[in-house]
């Protein structure tokens, strides 16, 4: 789905994508936020047009989306409200002057790195909303032994796609088994309608991969499947108290 822009009446009404929508929730009405990796800017311009937040500052180091980010913020008339910054991660943001960071469509492991890059901008910050490309687990162990806890998650589904979006605060966070971080202990708790379905594409994945190590000879395939066997046990016993969940 497109993001398209629309000039009505002196207002700015536009579309996001159901990932951005979601993203765009969980960040606090009236924070200063700064969206590292903005491309076209669509988030800043919802967050800013829409006036959940006065003050964003969209922030790209490709020369090209920091063109299109420009040229989106002075199409909407919003440059008085969204400041465009080139630069790698955190870097262009001084600490202090903004409470908010959000990341989206970034590998996991490339928003542990921006954020490990630059301690002084992190250590003010209040909020964190990201929605990883890949495997969120990491990510969110990455975030606990960092000092911060997970305040909310979501789960979306666009294009056939699942994606996590993790909002997290300051504070010490709970322990969790390796199943709640790899699923989301939030999404766990509050019983994700769509977390079924993610399940159970996630194990059609690994018993997929489990027969193609059926053939296979040696300790070490046999200690591979066995370990993806473990994994599809653990996943089964989630589904299905998910589903006598949503019968009761």
């Amino acid at each position: 789905m497109l993001t398209f822009f629309i000039i009505m009446t002196g207002k700015l009404v536009f579309t996001l994508p159901v990932r951005l929508r979601a993203v765009a929730a969980l960040v606090p009405a009236g924070s200063a936020v700064a969206d590292i990796g903005s491309d076209h800017a669509f988030l800043p311009l919802y967050l800013a047009g829409s006036g959940r937040c006065t003050r964003v500052i969209a922030v790209e180091v490709a020369p090209g989306p920091y063109r299109r980010a420009l040229a989106a913020v002075q199409a909407a008339g919003l440059g008085d409200r969204i400041e465009v910054r080139r630069g790698n991660g955190l870097a262009p943001l001084q600490p202090g002057e903004v409470d908010t960071v959000t990341m989206t469509g970034l590998g996991a492991v490339t928003q542990q790195e921006i954020l490990a890059a630059g301690p002084e901008v992190r250590r003010q910050l209040r909020h964190l909303v990201l929605q990883p490309q890949g495997k969120a687990g990491p990510l969110r162990r990455y975030l606990a032994a960092g000092g911060w806890r997970l305040e909310d998650e979501d789960l979306v589904l666009a294009g056939g796609h699942y994606y996590f979006i993790l909002a997290a605060v300051p504070g010490e966070s709970p322990a969790y088994s390796d199943l709640e971080w790899q699923l989301g202990p939030l999404l766990l708790q509050k019983r994700h309608p769509l977390l079924a379905g993610y399940i159970l594409d996630k194990m059609e994945k690994l018993t997929a991969a489990a027969g193609q190590l059926s053939q296979a000879r040696g300790a070490v395939a046999r200690t591979r499947r066995g370990e993806l066997d473990r994994q599809l046990a653990r996943l089964q016993e989630v589904a299905t108290w998910l589903q006598n969940v949503v019968k009761s």
